[in-house]
């Protein structure tokens, strides 16, 4: 299929192109410019998105589920459902993320979103993230505390084995005893290595990030408040480069002023915008469950019984607009955080993350209030809320 996109504002995102025009063909943009610029070849569908802001697909490295439906379900159809609810909210690419559990669980778990994802090479399911399992009890956040393992390297064999390698991230402390011998083993495969839900110290993160640690899940949740005389993940996070740090930026695990702060601490270019949302995501208000804990839903908020928050009911074009609107991020720079930082992570940024002719055409069109309207993956038309 040929389509064009006619007269957006194309945000590609390093620059905004006005009334612009992107062609794609064979799954691929093979022109982008002013519509003066672009020759337009015969048999196109041509699609009017003036008015409309045109921007790359959005990458979202933590994701557990939404739409009521988790990554983590036994059954196979919710992994499906789950990635259609962020097609239709625009994430074109993104890590199913797994928790802690019991050890046979969590390894069907792994075989089974291994599975979807060789069976369905085109769907926005890049790979995994596994989220755990060897975590630090003293912050668990709303992991479930008797399911977290022993950091062994048989175990993490256990994982890539069942994820058929398959796992792209893997948040660990890095301070628990076996740790670091796990993160050489995970690194030597090529896997992201994350810091997250740890009680580390200044000197335990400068040791992981020796060895192999370069990122960091959902900075200053699930780990110890910044102290000027003991400092730890916090510390780490802000003045090493080169750690990058997640952020959920729905105002409610990070204040806007503090998302702020963040952005001029770390700069566009060290921060990846993320859900971590669950499958209470999209829903009602009420009731659901995580890692087998009630958790509670109201006005978008997620949390368990003692208050702890649980995830996210988030999506990345509701990130992006609370950045510009809340953090005064610029435009470009929001959406780089949710897609070409994410691309970048994941050693895929010659192909996705970024608007320019021979990318793939993953792509969204928004509109003014940054409602997803359109979803592009690789060509090919994934979700249209509007006849255009």
């Amino acid at each position: 299929m040929k389509l064009a996109l006619i007269g957006g504002k194309i945000v590609t995102p390093f620059r905004v192109v006005k009334n612009g025009t992107i062609v794609i063909e064979d799954g691929m943009i093979s022109e982008l410019g002013k519509i003066s610029d672009v020759s337009i070849p015969d048999g196109c569908r041509l699609i009017d998105v003036s008015g409309r802001t045109v921007s790359p697909g959005f990458v979202d490295l933590l994701v557990h589920g939404g739409g009521g439906f988790g990554f983590a379900d036994e059954n196979p159809e919710s992994i499906a459902r789950a990635s259609e609810y962020f097609v239709r909210n625009g994430s074109t690419t993104l890590l199913a993320s797994l928790f802690a559990k019991p050890q046979e669980e969590l390894l069907a778990d792994l075989k089974r979103v291994a599975d979807f994802i060789d069976a369905h090479p085109d769907s926005n399911v890049y790979g995994i993230h596994m989220e755990g399992p060897f975590l630090n009890p003293a912050l668990k956040g709303a992991m479930n505390e008797d399911y977290l393992w022993k950091p062994t390297v048989e175990g993490w064999d256990m994982l890539w084995e069942a994820s058929r390698g398959k796992i792209r991230i893997m948040t660990i402390a890095p301070e628990l005893p076996g740790s670091i011998d796990v993160m050489r083993a995970a690194a030597r495969k090529g896997v992201v290595l994350s810091i997250g839900h740890s009680m580390a110290t200044y000197d335990e993160i400068e040791l992981a990030i020796d060895n192999g640690a370069a990122h960091v899940t959902h900075i200053f949740n699930a780990m110890r408040p910044f102290h000027h005389r003991n400092p730890g993940v916090i510390l780490g996070s802000l003045l090493r480069n080169e750690l990058k740090i997640e952020l959920i930026a729905d105002t409610l695990h990070v204040h806007p002023a503090v998302m702020e702060l963040l952005l001029k601490l770390k700069g566009a270019n060290g921060i990846i915008l993320i859900t971590d949302s669950i499958r209470a995501g999209g829903m009602h208000e009420g009731e659901y469950e995580f890692a087998d804990q009630k958790v509670f839903m109201k006005e978008q908020k997620a949390y368990l019984a003692d208050g702890t928050l649980a995830g996210s009911t988030l999506t990345l074009n509701k990130a992006v607009k609370n950045m510009i609107q809340t953090a005064n991020a610029k435009e470009t720079d929001a959406f780089r955080m949710a897609s070409l930082n994410g691309a970048k992570v994941l050693n895929i940024e010659n192909r996705k993350g970024i608007l320019a002719a021979g990318k793939d055409a993953d792509l969204i069109v928004l509109n003014d209030d940054y409602e997803v309207e359109m979803t592009i993956i690789k060509g090919k038309i994934a979700y249209e809320k509007r006849r255009y």
